[in-house]
């Protein structure tokens, strides 16, 4: 007779190869962009493990059918209603959902197993992960399971939601346009909608939080713009494996998880995904449509990632999108082309942009409200926002509110430190387009007719983007070159006056220390007609 415990372990695997040979579909694996957590220099992934900028990214994106290694094909629209999109400069990203409940991160913590993704664990080691749940690989289960992460929409009820508030703030800080998560991968609906049953007329009495945010950028003067998320994991619970997807393709052997994030132990016929696939197509069309339809002109549609069924990308078409809106920008992370080119998380181009580009980044570290995350410094974000237009790009940055509907005090205060920036340096980046070809400096520049603008941005030790990393402002020599003689050079913040020199078609310019500041610097230079 053999022994107990070699008993014990021919039992699992017995019920380990019933699960493989189940394995509902992970989300979707193809297509380019999307989100994080927590608030120090590194990013903690839904898998508990630190991560950096682009492995979030990289990780997240491919988590629902974005290939972040296949460029997006753009062609703009040349509607005169979207004209408005390549010189919208600053956006602002609101990212807001039931996470909010608990001040987490949006959607990816009820996603375990990111740490799985990074090597193949043994035969022993699977046998412990899933007996203990330890698919974070920190020792102890998961923090939150799918189901408990729903349930926190019970407790969502933002009585204090008063989004005039967020966007006049908004507009005297100088953004442009605004961006909300009408529906983020989580599956709330932030309007009541006729699909799907997981939205504001199921929770909330019908309560329409897009409407409200909708006449709140009319008001205000912002553009409108709707973020969209195609992937579903409410939707799909009964289908989908929660396992990171990365984790269950390096370790295949792992079963499929449930929305309790225990192994599967049921498994669905084809006809029933056969059946499931036309709802969940049905669900995203009908969705979109409704956006489009119910609030009167939307004027950018921010898709994030791909339906995981057949032929996904084409649950809504991009002309029926025009059908309803004619004037909308739209981006590519459904169709793989779209409007503009998106950036996340890091700009990773020095080039100006050939077409329409936006890059979105955070203010904190995370894209939604995060108890206890802490603000980047304003220089670090001022000067990518400077950066990004000195190419042509717009710069979409995120905040979020708490559940409750409020922005926390710390976004009000610094929506007053870049308004204040603004107040002296917009003629900078308000109209103005990358440097004329044929000259170059040795710093971001914009530049507008005669005028010309360098930016000096701060310093950061150790890539750090916190006010205690960045280094104390120092003397700095500036370069234009191929620009005509210069009539004069000076500070926009104050209008003084700086030393420069003309040599052989460049501009040297000093910029002493006692002149700069904790944020972006900038210099205008007139340029007149050659002698």
């Amino acid at each position: 007779m053999r022994p107990v415990k070699l008993r014990v372990q021919i039992a699992f695997f017995a019920v380990v190869v019933f699960f493989i040979g189940y394995m509902p579909r992970v989300p979707a694996q193809d297509a380019g962009n999307s989100r994080q957590q927590r608030s120090s220099d590194k990013n903690t992934g839904s898998g508990g493990s630190k991560e950096s900028d682009a492995e979030t990214v990289r990780a997240e994106n491919s988590g629902i059918g974005i290939d972040a290694n296949k460029k997006a094909e753009v062609s703009h629209t040349l509607n005169p209603d979207a004209q408005w999109f390549p010189d919208a400069g600053l956006g602002l990203f609101i990212h807001w959902g039931i996470a909010s409940v608990r001040g987490i991160n949006i959607s990816w913590p009820m996603i375990p197993g990111r740490a799985l993704a990074k090597s193949r664990v043994s035969a022993t080691e699977l046998e412990r992960i899933v007996r203990e749940s330890d698919y974070n690989l920190t020792g102890k289960p998961p923090e939150i399971t799918p189901n408990e992460y729903w349930a926190m929409v019970r407790d969502f009820n933002p009585q204090k939601y008063d989004p005039d508030k967020w966007l006049k703030a908004a507009k005297e800080a100088g953004f442009t346009y605004a961006v909300l998560t009408a529906r983020h991968h989580e599956g709330f609906a932030l309007w009541p909608s006729a699909y799907g049953g997981f939205d504001t007329k199921n929770f909330m009495g019908g309560r329409d939080l897009i409407k409200d945010y909708v006449e709140a950028c009319r008001r205000n003067g912002l553009k409108v713009g709707l973020y969209y998320s195609p992937p579903d994991w409410y939707f799909d619970r009964d289908y989908m494996n929660f396992l990171y997807h990365g984790g269950a393709s390096m370790n295949p052997d792992l079963p499929a998880l449930g929305p309790d994030l225990k192994p599967r132990t049921t498994r669905k016929s084809a006809a029933e995904r056969t059946k499931h696939e036309v709802e969940y197509a049905a669900l995203v069309k009908g969705q979109v449509e409704e956006l489009l339809t119910r609030y009167g002109k939307i004027d950018l549609l921010w898709f994030d990632g791909k339906p995981p069924i057949p032929n996904g990308s084409n649950a809504i078409s991009i002309e029926r999108i025009r059908q309803l809106q004619p004037g909308i920008v739209i981006n590519p992370r459904l169709h793989g082309h779209g409007d503009f080119i998106t950036y996340e998380r890091q700009l990773k181009t020095d080039k100006v942009a050939k077409g329409w580009a936006e890059f979105c980044n955070t203010w904190t570290n995370s894209w939604p409200h995060v108890n206890g995350a802490v603000f980047r410094s304003d220089g670090y974000v001022l000067g990518q926002f400077v950066t990004s237009r000195s190419l042509g790009i717009n710069y979409l940055l995120g905040v979020g509110p708490m559940s409750t509907g409020e922005f926390t005090v710390e976004i009000y205060q610094n929506m007053e430190v870049v308004a204040g920036w603004m107040k002296h340096n917009w003629p900078a980046v308000r109209g103005t387009k990358p440097l004329p070809a044929g000259e170059s400096a040795s710093v971001p520049a914009t530049a507008l007719g005669s005028k010309r603008f360098l930016f000096v941005v701060p310093q950061f030790k150790d890539g750090g983007t916190y006010d205690k990393d960045m280094l104390p402002p120092s003397a700095v020599t500036l370069t234009l070159k191929g620009a005509e003689p210069p009539k004069s050079v000076k500070l926009l913040k104050d209008s003084g006056s700086l030393q420069y020199s003309y040599s052989g078609n460049t501009v040297t310019i000093e910029v002493p220390a006692s002149k700069r500041t904790r944020l972006v610097d900038v210099v205008e230079v007139t340029v007149g007609n050659r002698k």
